[in-house]
């Protein structure tokens, strides 16, 4: 597991001028409900927490959300191909951007999680509250969060991954680094800051890697580059497994 401050996200260009943020928390378990509103509720008074047992319940609150969390223990977790384990979810979607809290955090389950229209995704076991907010923080500015951690089972593949697309003319060194930045859900303002180059710059160059890889929207790209690295990483193993 990398420093926490790997997984420390920018987040001065991303204010809400402070104004209340709304969130909706959707958890089935009392225990857990209970903690993470009260956690959230006596720590942070710019944000204001309603709970509800069920995304039924969140949908009839007629309350209107920036966010909302959905907490999945099992269904929607333990196997990232059941997409009845996702159906609730797109009601809520329509209402407001949804990030899920898992304590399963592997690649499959998480770009499952994307394919759906979640736009984000906070492992339970490793991110601390105060990380948790600020990707709360993002997603309501717009952006998508994809924990790096989990998506990079070995640094080496990835790296294999990255110098492949780069080395065969699909995407330009620039181009590459921009799409790095948007597999962790980054905004174009912090693509600008961290690879010191201007917004518009940055935006050029999402155009262009939407039109290399036939995606309509941001979200699409970083799907579709975290399928390619998670399938090359598999098949690296499988290759590996079979040579012992």
């Amino acid at each position: 597991m990398p420093p926490d401050s790997e997984w420390r996200l920018k987040t001065s260009s991303l204010s809400l001028n402070n104004r209340m943020m709304s969130i909706g928390l959707v958890d089935e378990h009392s225990f857990s409900r209970e903690c993470i509103t009260g956690s959230i509720k006596g720590l942070y008074d710019s944000l204001d927490l309603v709970s509800f047992r069920s995304c039924d319940d969140c949908l009839k609150g007629g309350k209107d959300l920036d966010v909302i969390l959905y907490h999945a223990h099992q269904s929607a977790a333990d196997d990232p191909s059941d997409r009845q384990g996702l159906a609730p979810l797109k009601n809520l979607l329509e209402i407001a951007p949804v990030i899920i809290l898992s304590a399963v955090d592997t690649p499959k389950s998480i770009i499952e999680a994307l394919d759906n229209g979640v736009r984000g995704y906070i492992p339970t076991a490793s991110t601390s509250l105060e990380l948790a907010i600020e990707i709360i923080r993002l997603v309501r500015a717009g952006g998508t969060f994809v924990p790096p951690n989990s998506l990079r089972p070995r640094r080496i593949n990835e790296e294999v991954v990255t110098s492949g697309m780069t080395q065969n003319g699909q995407f330009t060194t620039r181009q590459m680094a921009v799409l790095n930045q948007l597999k962790l859900g980054k905004a174009n303002k912090t693509i600008a800051y961290e690879l010191a180059m201007s917004e518009s710059t940055v935006k050029v160059h999402i155009r262009n890697i939407m039109k290399k890889m036939k995606a309509t929207n941001r979200t699409e790209i970083a799907c579709r580059a975290l399928a390619v690295s998670v399938e090359d990483v598999t098949g690296t193993e499988s290759r590996a497994l079979h040579h012992e």
